[in-house]
């Protein structure tokens, strides 16, 4: 097996807004605190390749997905084959339009496909053989992570990942744990928030380092303040460097289909609920009001063309024999279980945030609370709400199908 590593700037100019914590904030940045970076690792075993990315945004559109993708292809890298994911950091650039989240920068936004590219195209230059590879698992210790979608809710503290020794060249972190990128709150800062923080503690111990955020979607920091951020970091380096453990060098990737059913809705559901919202919120001149008619007005002027499913995927990698799934939502920690359940593997990676990132994935519990992920957060990203169970049928469906994958490996 072979592995390279390359990593490029995606740092936006001043004054461009970043994305989301609170709606119609046109919180523009004036300062770096940290740069933000596209990673890429390309590995290779025989003729197969795969690649894994991970960028320091928010999340990313379907345009640029679609030229990184291609332009791995050029590679030798199959469609089915590119892992490209976001750490979801606040403190980042809008790459996609998510109403009263922030307005992306369009020559800003013209650039970022190219600079991930540019990453890859680096991790192909940087290719040596890979003398072993080690696994992570291990708790993190302390206080740093709540459920804050219910207070008796799970929480995966758990850091996994992988290190990749290349005998003469630099090793590969790649590490990964489960937190939304909101330890620095709302500030008019660039930051790439914890995950920039982690990269930095590994590559202090002379490796490079990629960050793959696991499902967040229920997951905050607790108490978050810089020093905090910080400790944790040193904590997700010290858990995953205290439990490497020795695996096979081998290599599998696989697109794995999904239909998401979406809640079927007349135009009367839809006003209701965009009405609904906005009393809750407090009005229809409230921000959160803002966004529930914005998103009326979206679903009536596109309401012969709604459909009530979606065809979405998910993508697999199987590195020394740890699965690694990765959703294009802000998943539940509900979900990881299930699959690594089902898999019998605590070891497995499942990430969020992946490609176009296409909203929450809810809990059906969480649906049946009515709370933020399960319909207010659709409203910003353009879409209709999942339908209740879709995560447990996700999970379950997913499962199934990484396990009958990993019998052939």
């Amino acid at each position: 097996m072979r592995a390279g590593f390359g990593k490029t700037l995606l740092t936006p100019p001043l004054g461009v807004e970043l994305a989301g914590y609170g709606y119609y904030l046109q919180r523009q940045a004036k300062y770096v605190l940290d740069p933000l970076y596209a990673r890429a690792v390309l590995l290779e075993d025989g003729a197969r390749r795969a690649l894994m990315i991970s960028c320091d945004l928010l999340g990313l559109s379907a345009e640029v997905c679609a030229q990184v993708i291609g332009h791995a292809g050029t590679l030798g890298v199959p469609a089915d084959a590119v892992m490209l994911v976001s750490v979801h950091t606040h403190t980042g650039p809008c790459v996609k339009y998510h109403e009263g989240c922030g307005v992306p920068d369009a020559v800003y936004v013209a650039t970022v496909a190219a600079r991930i590219c540019r990453a890859v195209d680096a991790a192909a230059g940087d290719v040596r053989e890979v003398t072993g590879i080690r696994r992570a698992a291990a708790p993190a210790q302390g206080d740093y992570l709540y459920n804050r979608a219910s207070p008796d809710g799970p929480v995966d503290r758990m850091v996994r990942g992988f290190w990749l020794d290349r005998g003469e060249g630099t090793p590969i972190a790649m590490v990964s744990a489960a937190c939304h990128g909101v330890f620095r709150g709302r500030i008019p800062g660039i930051s790439a928030d914890f995950s920039g923080a982690v990269c930095r503690q590994m590559e202090r111990r002379g490796c490079h380092s990629l960050y793959l955020n696991g499902l967040c979607g229920d997951i905050d920091p607790w108490k978050p303040t810089e020093a905090r951020m910080e400790a944790f970091a040193a904590e997700i380096a010290r858990a995953f460097l205290s439990s490497l453990r020795p695996c096979p060098a081998t290599l599998w990737a696989a697109r794995i289909p999904f239909v998401l059913r979406l809640t079927p809705a007349t135009r009367e559901d839809i006003a209701d609920m965009a009405g609904q919202a906005a009393r809750r919120a407090g009005g229809e001149e409230t921000p959160a009001g803002r966004v529930a008619l914005a998103w009326k007005q979206k679903m009536l002027e596109s309401f012969p063309n709604l459909r009530t499913q979606e065809s979405i995927a998910a993508q697999a990698v199987v590195l020394g024999g740890v699965p690694v799934i990765a959703f294009p939502f802000e998943g539940f920690t509900k979900t990881g279980e299930q699959i690594r359940q089902i898999l019998c593997r605590p070891d497995a990676l499942t990430l969020g945030c992946a490609e176009e990132l296409l909203g929450y994935l809810p809990t059906r519990d969480d649906i049946r609370r009515g709370a933020y992920a399960a319909r207010e957060s659709a409203f910003l990203y353009g879409r209709l709400p999942a339908a209740p169970g879709e995560a447990e049928r996700l999970g379950e469906e997913m499962g199934r199908a990484l396990a009958r994958c990993l019998k052939g490996v």
